[in-house]
């Protein structure tokens, strides 16, 4: 069940970018990306919330649907806006035959965004599993 409709997010065409019409983001918290297209009101839509932390901070974690094909850019912009100094994915890399970051079938990875721009799989997988950021 969605708590969220689809009319309370005020961006044309934003089912685009979501894995699932049934899961979409708060508008309350939900993560807005910098536009790269000022006249693109799309440019700025992730399918993400901030999180309250442990102690009430404020914005302390962003929960995010697995990047699809057409969102991993705009996964990678708002690591690098929101400067997260660590990712955790625990899911299947791959549903609905449609590969989240490359074709390995389901992987837990870690990757720390400061200390360079490769995902690594620590699971036996095909190098179709990684992602270079483009500058």
């Amino acid at each position: 069940m969605n708590f969220v409709d689809p009319k309370e997010i005020d961006i044309p065409r934003h089912g685009t970018k979501n894995r699932y019409k049934t899961i979409l983001p708060n508008p309350l918290s939900r993560v807005c990306l910098r536009p790269k297209n000022v006249t693109d009101s799309l440019s700025t839509y992730i399918n993400a919330n901030y999180i309250r932390g442990y102690s009430g901070k404020e914005k302390a974690f962003i929960a995010t649907q697995g990047p699809m094909i057409n969102t991993v850019d705009d996964f990678w912009q708002m690591v690098w806006q929101e400067d997260s100094p660590v990712i955790v994915m625990i899911t299947k890399l791959k549903e609905k035959n449609e590969s989240s970051l490359g074709s390995c079938l389901t992987a837990t990875w870690l990757l720390c965004p400061r200390e360079g721009s490769h995902i690594v799989c620590p699971h036996p997988c095909d190098p179709s599993c990684s992602y270079m950021m483009p500058f």
